[in-house]
């Protein structure tokens, strides 16, 4: 158990990690970035304000309708992402990391990958996935619709309602809608993973 919850706490830090590299990166966020982003801009708020915002509501509706996917790791994942988000940003930020189309690739790239290891170890747990997945593997538990179809309408609705609040869409919105999903899927999947937990 003790593993478990340290696993928990070390994907919510994955999670805020890759988000806030990919909010540094600036060619379109993944699909729940450019929503938190549009949320940000139309609130005032940090993005790290903005994330926890959008996580308390899903919580509460994840609560409500999914509650043998919630847990302990649903509310820590969420305490934690807005914080990380934060401090890497601002991190990244006070170092001027090279931002030319090239670095900033690099850079997205990596955010991806960290921020999707990150929800494939809190998936792996069950300690209580993100709130976002818990609605989605319950939809899929009713429905029989696999994760990765429901996960990309669930991107693209998040994306145009992101877009439309002015979040930033481009080129690391197109890879985050066609590969999150499928690299949540193979991280869960891989045996080092499955070993660690």
């Amino acid at each position: 158990m003790i593993k478990r919850l340290f696993l928990t706490v070390l994907a919510g830090v994955f999670i805020g990690a890759g988000v806030g590299m990919i909010l540094y990166a600036n060619i379109g966020g993944d699909t729940v970035t450019v929503f938190q982003d549009g949320l940000h801009l139309v609130l005032g708020i940090s993005y790290g304000q903005a994330s926890r915002l959008y996580n308390m509501a899903l919580i509460l509706s994840a609560l409500f309708l999914a509650r043998n996917y919630f847990g302990v790791g649903t509310l820590i994942s969420a305490l934690i992402t807005g914080y990380f988000i934060d401090i890497v940003f601002e991190g990244l930020t006070l170092l001027h990391i090279n931002t030319n189309i090239v670095g900033a690739f690099v850079i997205f790239m990596l955010g991806q990958t960290i921020y999707t290891m990150g929800l494939s170890i809190l998936i792996r747990c069950q300690f209580g996935m993100n709130a976002l997945d818990s609605l989605l593997y319950k939809v899929n538990e009713l429905t029989k619709i696999s994760y990765r179809k429901l996960r990309l309408i669930v991107d693209l609705l998040l994306t145009l309602f992101g877009y439309l609040l002015g979040g930033v869409v481009g080129l690391g919105t197109l890879i985050s809608m066609v590969f999150t999903g499928v690299m949540i899927d193979w991280f869960s999947k891989i045996k080092f993973i499955k070993k660690i937990i």
